[in-house]
């Protein structure tokens, strides 16, 4: 079991443990910026840089699993001025890394993102598992931070629909909305200026507008961590593609690709390349030994057949990334300025603002990696910013 000790946005954790260690489920295992929880139980034979699904090695707790008892962690009481803190102890992130809650501000509205994205579907198959659990969640969420109304939206055609509007019945103020499936759906502003009817302005947040945004995983997990005082340790991952049996299974954080897709009935066909977190938005993977992660919804599996491999050419200018941009960024220009390392052209594009759905690289004539690349130069903005705190202080 290879469980890293970055799995969310910001700085790798610090190791709690040394190699030796005897561990326990839930145990706490780095801490930093987040909070990284053991999974399972078992003795840390290795603290060494490992394959991440990002791309680079990160240092990374490896455990020989046996069987072992959890860890006893009492359950959280939530009320005003503790959500936050609760949300760090038990390493609660949402899917793009970062943390559920980030500022104390007055929240009048929480929007929860139900939506499922083309060949993804854990969000519904949380809902359908545990549309109690959500919406338990969801209650304390809004009664700790004082939001009188709640928003989950879901697909038109998705089955937990009908799930979900049956278990909000009792409560006038938690509404469900349907909205047409179409991609991205889920990006943050787009959410609340379409659901809460607030405009975003660039380089604020939601929460500055009275609204937060959270996610179906982050939700239950934040259930399990109140109610049963349990860490963000698992995650429901879609496996798709070519797998002999495709669905949504429950994964404990740190294991590898691999074995979910073993689990799975392996592969049917030749594998030559396994993405993780969908065809458009998701990475490539160079190895099936990364392990699933806080972050990770999905895992894809194609063959050759399911591969296009025109190879990339110059960018024509067309602007056609800019106009399918949700966010309204200049993609071509956050290309040529992170591949060119000007990470200071980047932050004043605010490259940070995007939300990596994917869409430019999709519609782009000259085949060019532009996601990867504007992953990069994020990486490289918060390098530079954070060299700069440093010099400052």
């Amino acid at each position: 079991m290879i469980i890293p000790l970055q799995q969310h946005a910001g700085a790798v954790c610090n190791p709690l443990v040394r190699v030796g260690d005897t561990v326990s489920i839930g145990q706490l295992i780095g801490d930093g910026e987040s909070r990284i929880h053991s999974s399972v139980s078992g003795e840390v034979t290795a603290l060494s840089e490992m394959p991440h699904p990002s791309g680079k090695d990160v240092l990374s707790v490896v455990i020989e699993t046996r069987n072992g008892e959890k860890k006893d962690i009492k359950p959280e009481e939530l009320h005003a001025g503790t959500i936050k803190s609760i949300i760090r102890e038990f390493g609660i992130v949402e899917p793009n890394g970062l943390s559920t809650m980030s500022k104390q501000v007055d929240i009048d509205t929480i929007i929860i993102n139900g939506t499922n994205t083309g060949d993804l579907s854990a969000n519904a198959a949380l809902m359908l598992d545990h549309p109690s659990e959500i919406v338990h969640g969801l209650k304390a969420l809004m009664e700790s931070v004082g939001a009188k109304k709640a928003i989950i939206v879901i697909e038109l055609n998705s089955e937990a629909l009908h799930v979900m509007r049956t278990e909000t019945i009792p409560d006038s103020n938690i509404k469900i909305v349907a909205t047409p499936a179409y991609y991205p759906a889920g990006t943050e502003n787009t959410l609340v200026k379409k659901f809460a009817r607030k405009k975003v302005p660039r380089g604020s947040t939601p929460e500055d507008r009275g609204v937060l945004v959270s996610g179906i995983a982050a939700i239950k997990a934040l259930y399990d961590a109140v109610h049963d005082g349990i860490p963000m340790i698992t995650k429901t991952v879609t496996v798709a593609g070519a797998v002999r049996s495709p669905g949504n299974v429950l994964v404990e954080i740190g294991t590898s690709v691999k074995h979910v897709i073993d689990e799975c009935g392996g592969c049917s066909g030749t594998p030559v390349k396994i993405v993780i977190n969908g065809a458009i938005s998701g990475a490539a993977q160079y190895s099936d030994e990364v392990p699933v992660i806080k972050t990770t919804s999905g895992i894809l599996v194609q063959t050759e057949s399911d591969i296009n491999r025109e190879p990339p050419a110059p960018c024509i200018n067309c602007a056609w990334c800019v106009d399918e941009c949700p966010i309204g960024l200049m993609p071509h220009l956050l290309y040529g300025y992170a591949d060119s390392a000007q990470f200071d052209k980047c932050a004043e594009l605010y490259i940070g603002d995007c939300v990596e759905c994917g869409m430019c690289a999709y519609v782009c004539p000259s085949k060019l990696p532009l996601v990867q690349i504007i992953r990069y130069g994020k990486h490289g903005v918060a390098e530079m910013e954070g060299g700069t705190v440093e010099a400052e202080a």
